[in-house]
């Protein structure tokens, strides 16, 4: 019995001064969660412009990143935000799995009250937040972050973009995670949000904007994943070289992407809404689209090269094309609306678009319009198919191009 006893006393006494050890190590201000041994640890890092922790926010990320390995999976580290405006001259970059321990977090009160002003991004190529290689950001919260010179000129309908000036105010790439929470603007970037290469960015939150960007406000690509329910895209717009590209989607997927942002808006953009080619998916329920820059461009939808849209109970209005699959592109779209557009409400060309209860009205062509082989379906339409200027339905017959035949296009109108 004296030997237990001792052996329990000495295992009591290792305990504890493993637990000193710890603390000295890695001094933590609150402990939460408890569960028997299971104790979860939070350590506050503190960002203002005097007086705290640090007074970058880059700093601040970087040195919570190298202390999250000592939490061991059993706790979190907040980079804590003070109001204010930061100016970053490097980009928070992370390629440490560890880093899903590390949360930035502003003001989600008021999202305005923190700007952080990334500086290093003309001619760079470099981003604002960045996970790469398996790298992940556990939250980033409560700001708004903007890029500052990577533009060359910007007007109400036009904005053209420096050289090498194409990061992302978001990035996860190669298989990199990084979460967002539901007050967050992303500014003035090339690339408002982004994953590629098997990155993924999660919003499932919603509530995070896009704005004033170049290429695309959120893009997919090589296998990258996008969830935001919802989001917003407001300006996106580049015409640097207008001879061989005008750029400008608010939402893209491409390359085996994949964008899920059921209710999300878009609005102001140069050349499309919903944006999906070489395999990327998208599933876009209840979303709006709206007031594009360029009414003889811009397409509310537009699948081509095998990309697929899926999007029921949506709007688009104004520009060009209300939606087009083209070269093997789908576009399903139940329940939606295509209006005031100065060319066809729905065209498919050589692609295939499928719509029940859908509504084409008051566009200056055709309602629905099939050429080059392409197919459209349609199902309870008729009655919604009013105020097109050049008629209801048309589908192209059998022809020759460049020595080649092709058959006729089809329209099919049922019940």
């Amino acid at each position: 019995m004296r030997r237990l006893t001792i052996a329990v006393i000495s295992c009591l006494f290792l305990l504890l001064t493993a637990s000193e050890a710890f603390a000295q190590n890695f001094p933590v201000e609150r402990a939460v969660n408890n569960l028997g041994f299971q104790t979860t640890y939070q350590k506050t890092i503190s960002v203002c412009a005097s007086g705290c922790d640090y007074s970058s926010v880059v700093a601040a990320f970087t040195a919570a990143v190298g202390q999250a390995h000592k939490l061991a999976t059993h706790g979190i580290i907040v980079v804590s935000v003070a109001d204010g405006t930061y100016t970053e001259t490097a980009q928070a970059f992370t390629n440490d799995p560890a880093s899903s321990a590390v949360q930035v977090i502003g003001n989600t009160h008021d999202l305005t009250k923190v700007q952080v002003n990334f500086t290093h991004i003309s001619g760079t190529n470099q981003s604002g937040f960045i996970a790469i290689g398996g790298g992940q950001i556990g939250l980033i919260d409560g700001m708004t972050i903007n890029g500052i010179g990577a533009q060359a000129s910007h007007t109400n309908t036009r904005t053209t973009w420096k050289n090498q000036s194409y990061g992302a105010g978001i990035m996860a790439q190669g298989g990199s995670v990084i979460n967002l929470g539901p007050h967050m603007d992303i500014e003035h970037f090339y690339y408002g949000v982004e994953a590629d290469d098997g990155g993924v960015v999660n919003a499932r939150s919603g509530g995070v904007k896009a704005g004033d960007a170049g290429d695309v406000a959120f893009m997919a690509r090589g296998n990258g994943v996008i969830v935001c329910t919802p989001c917003t895209a407001v300006r996106v717009s580049d015409l640097t070289n207008p001879d061989t590209a005008k750029l400008g989607y608010c939402y893209d997927a491409e390359r085996g992407g994949a964008l899920y942002i059921d209710g999300s808006t878009c609005s102001q953009f140069g050349s499309g809404g919903l944006y999906a080619l070489t395999n990327g998916k998208m599933w876009a329920h209840g979303v709006t689209v709206s007031n594009p820059l360029n009414t003889t461009l811009a397409k509310g939808a537009y699948a081509l090269t095998g990309g697929v849209i899926e999007s029921q109970n949506s709007t688009f209005s104004g520009g060009y094309i209300g939606a087009e699959a083209q070269d093997l592109g789908v576009i399903t779209c139940n329940y939606c609306t295509f209006k005031g557009v100065s060319s066809d409400g729905v065209v498919s060309d050589g692609g295939a678009f499928l719509a029940g209860s859908s509504v084409s009205q008051n566009n200056a062509g055709y309602g629905y319009h099939a050429i080059h082989q392409g197919v459209i379906r349609l199902y309870g339409v008729t009655a919604k198919t009013t105020g097109n200027k050049t008629g209801k339905f048309a589908a192209d017959t059998a022809g020759t191009a460049n020595g080649v035949a092709y058959t006729a296009a089809s329209v099919f109108v049922g019940n």
